[in-house]
């Protein structure tokens, strides 16, 4: 049975799945967009700090506007309104995780320290939690499936984000006995670890996207985020500090993604990347086999290979983000089953480092500001070296002078361990055994 017709039928039975969005952005409002033009699945209450935004983004979806109710407190009442087929709009996200007439909550806002109270408040109310939020997947991921296994929900990264994609790819090649050596994705945007938000401003306007999000994606933080998660998810580690980044095209990838003896860049296998080139948008694994008749079929097959050496790689051209993370809500909800999350000890870091010299008495501003960008490392060589995780450094304080694009230590930042970030992390800390900090 096809899923839209497992979803028509679960809407005849028990209604459309009832989704909490938690941000309303670019992301958070194409989501709206996708789903009201699907059977059984409706985004019922919407949450935006950003007053009128999450109103908009209904409007803009084609929800009648007298379907509409604002609403910041009473979950009981908006549980009310929600059985009458109204939509409620709030600027309050703790609020809307406590409505009960909620099968699910999307985090959709990017902001580590809200994906984390989102995440963890869902969780706390027997939730099931869908994370589209990879900054602080790659941070917390960890402890936050841990908890909700706890709880008996489920916490998972999404379908359409390149972490997501890459695992369905790879989930495709592991159960059919294939070993699966990389896995990566391309980098759609020049690569500038000091790039601004007042740099892009031009450039975000022209593409209707918000600055600090465009940045996020020319200093690398997104890409390594990603990478970060995708890593974690199926325990593979990146070679070298921020990855190796090879440009490529997608004809060369399995010439280049394979080890060194076959022509290529890595050293070892069980590696996570990235590409420059036109590979971007699109997400891939190379794969290996030793059954001589799989090799000549996959040679007879054409599949996309090394023409010297049994090496293939299974690309995927494009990820629709948001406009397929309804696909990994509807499973979620119907069959308890994730996409991708992290149930082993992290293998990988997304680090903190300085975008340009920090003194102390300064503080960390956002993901996609003026302070710090991400780069990938190896989790064993982080902690050794005791280097902040990027997710936790927003709102710390600089204690000691900071070289421009060197990482951020523990010893010289005071973070802001009032946020439910910084808690979750000492809980996963404490759930593998470590001492950081």
């Amino acid at each position: 049975m096809s899923l839209r017709e497992r979803l028509r039928r679960r809407a005849q039975s028990q209604g459309p799945i009832r989704v909490g969005l938690v941000g309303a952005g670019q992301m958070g409002a194409g989501f709206i967009s996708q789903t009201e033009k699907m059977e059984g699945m409706r985004v019922v209450a919407t949450a935006d700090v950003v007053p009128g935004r999450a109103a908009e983004a209904y409007r803009e979806s084609g929800v009648p506007a007298d379907q509409i109710v604002s609403l910041d407190e009473h979950p009981e009442r908006a549980a009310e309104l929600i059985q009458q087929g109204r939509r409620i709009a709030t600027t309050d996200a703790n609020f809307l995780v406590q409505i009960g007439a909620l099968d699910v909550v999307l985090e959709c806002t990017g902001v580590p320290e809200v994906g984390a109270q989102v995440c963890y408040a869902a969780i706390q109310a027997g939730k099931h939690i869908v994370n589209m939020n990879v900054e602080a997947d790659a941070t917390v991921g960890y402890a936050l499936a841990h908890l909700a296994a706890q709880r008996g929900v489920v916490y998972s990264l999404v379908a359409g984000d390149e972490p997501g994609s890459i695992k369905e790819l790879y989930d495709f090649a592991d159960a059919l006995g294939f070993e699966v050596v990389y896995v990566g994705k391309g980098k759609n945007n020049p690569l500038d670890r000091s790039a601004t938000p007042a740099q892009l401003e031009e450039a975000a306007r022209r593409q209707q996207m918000n600055p600090k999000m465009l940045a996020s994606f020319v200093d690398g933080t997104k890409t390594m985020v990603e990478m970060t998660s995708i890593g974690n998810g199926v325990g593979f580690a990146p070679e070298v500090t921020g990855g190796r980044g090879p440009r490529c095209s997608v004809q060369e990838l399995p010439l280049v993604f394979v080890p060194k003896e076959a022509g290529g860049v890595f050293e070892g296998v069980r590696a996570v990347d990235f590409a420059i080139g036109d590979v971007a948008p699109g997400v891939f694994v190379t794969i290996t086999t030793d059954q001589p008749k799989v090799i000549r079929d996959l040679r007879y097959l054409r599949l996309l290979g090394n023409p010297r050496h049994d090496y293939w790689v299974l690309y995927r051209p494009y990820h629709l983000a948001n406009l397929e993370a309804p696909l990994t809500v509807a499973r979620v909800v119907l069959d308890g089953e994730e996409t991708l999350a992290t149930h082993r000890p992290p293998v990988a870091e997304t680090v903190a480092y300085a975008k340009r010299d920090l003194h102390p008495g300064e503080r960390i501003d956002a993901l996609g500001g003026f302070t710090v960008y991400g780069m990938i490392e190896r989790a064993e060589r982080a902690r050794a070296n005791q280097e902040v995780p990027l997710g936790l450094v927003v709102g710390g304080v600089v204690t000691r002078p900071i070289v421009a694009h060197q990482p951020i230590h523990y010893d010289e930042i005071e973070l802001n361990t009032k946020q439910r970030i910084v808690q979750l992390r000492q809980e996963q800390d404490r759930l593998l055994g470590y001492t950081t900090g």
